[in-house]
């Protein structure tokens, strides 16, 4: 929690000691609001795409589970994460939830972990999408580096995923067949918790649920894609398709850093470095940055929350 403080607080006083705070409110306040209706929607559809993405998965693994019952899970773990670091709202999904949605923790863990891949290779194949559309930005080496290493390392997981997880499924569960010692039985629930997550991510790498999966991933970060665009046009910048696209990009890749609640700071820069990239002043890049965490915070903070008070056996540890 220190930690992800101090990271919040060195990159909000890095942005604040680059712009002028009577710019940002001047610019804020220019804002047209109107597009914030557009961007909101849109980022709704996003998010009702991932509540579809995270049900196919489930399903996939043979949960007889709801929509309506994978919404309220899936948006109590956003508000989570808005409030506490690391992730913690993850964390939470994989372990706490599955018993009040009648699934293990194995599979929910599963689908988290391919949730993460998908989501990643989306964002940086849509980052290759703006760079390739547009000709005003250059990212630096290292940048781009860092995208190819965080792209080639995502497509060699998947990959093992696929092709591999059958065989570690079979390989874990032969020493389950055997007699056990007593060194063997204290191993063996670690044994049977692997053997049933590559079982699940065996289920879902089937061709059609992968191809429904990654269509879904388009989709969602399409979705912040209006959002941010809608953002930029409000403020008044010359922003295309391609812009917004650039922008979610990296303002996404910037919540790598998962250690700031609701990743105050490494979003709020990200998202300053983006519109800096396109063309934007400082104390429109700044605006860019508060409006867009403040509306992509608040809705699922607001949401999350209510899923979570209305459904408290989320927090029930067992069935």
């Amino acid at each position: 929690m220190i930690v992800g403080i101090l990271i919040s607080f060195a990159c909000i006083g890095y942005i604040i000691s680059q712009i002028d705070l009577a710019g940002v409110r001047h610019a804020v306040a220019g804002f047209e609001w109107p597009y914030l209706l557009f961007g909101l929607i849109s980022f709704a559809f996003g998010y009702a795409s991932r509540v579809l993405r995270w049900t196919v998965m489930l399903r996939s693994t043979g949960a007889p589970i709801s929509i309506s019952a994978c919404a309220g899970a899936f948006m109590g773990s956003m508000a989570l994460n808005n409030v506490l670091p690391a992730r913690l709202g993850d964390v939470v999904r994989a372990l706490v939830f599955p018993a009040a949605l009648g699934v293990t923790r194995a599979i929910s863990t599963g689908t988290l972990v391919l949730e993460r891949l998908t989501d990643l290779l989306s964002v940086l194949s849509f980052l290759a999408a703006g760079l390739a559309a547009t000709d005003k930005v250059e990212l630096s080496t290292g940048l781009r580096m860092s995208a190819l290493l965080l792209a080639a390392g995502a497509t060699v997981v998947l990959i093992t995923i696929v092709l591999w997880s059958k065989v570690f499924a079979e390989r874990l569960q032969r020493p389950m067949l055997r007699s056990c010692g007593r060194r063997d039985k204290a191993i063996r629930p670690v044994l049977e918790a692997f053997a049933l997550l590559f079982s699940c991510f065996d289920a879902m790498s089937r061709p059609t649920v992968l191809v429904n999966i990654f269509f879904l991933s388009a989709l969602a970060w399409a979705g912040e894609v209006g959002l941010f665009w809608s953002l930029l046009i409000g403020l008044g910048l010359p922003a295309n398709a391609s812009s917004g696209v650039l922008v979610m990009a990296i303002a996404a890749l910037g919540t790598l850093i998962p250690l700031s609640p609701g990743y105050v700071g490494p979003f709020h820069l990200a998202a300053y470095a983006a519109v800096s990239f396109i063309g934007g002043t400082s104390d429109q890049a700044a605006s860019f940055a508060v409006l867009a965490h403040a509306s992509v915070w608040l809705p699922t903070s607001l949401i999350g929350g209510l899923a979570i008070l209305m459904n408290p056996r989320l927090f029930r540890l067992r069935t």
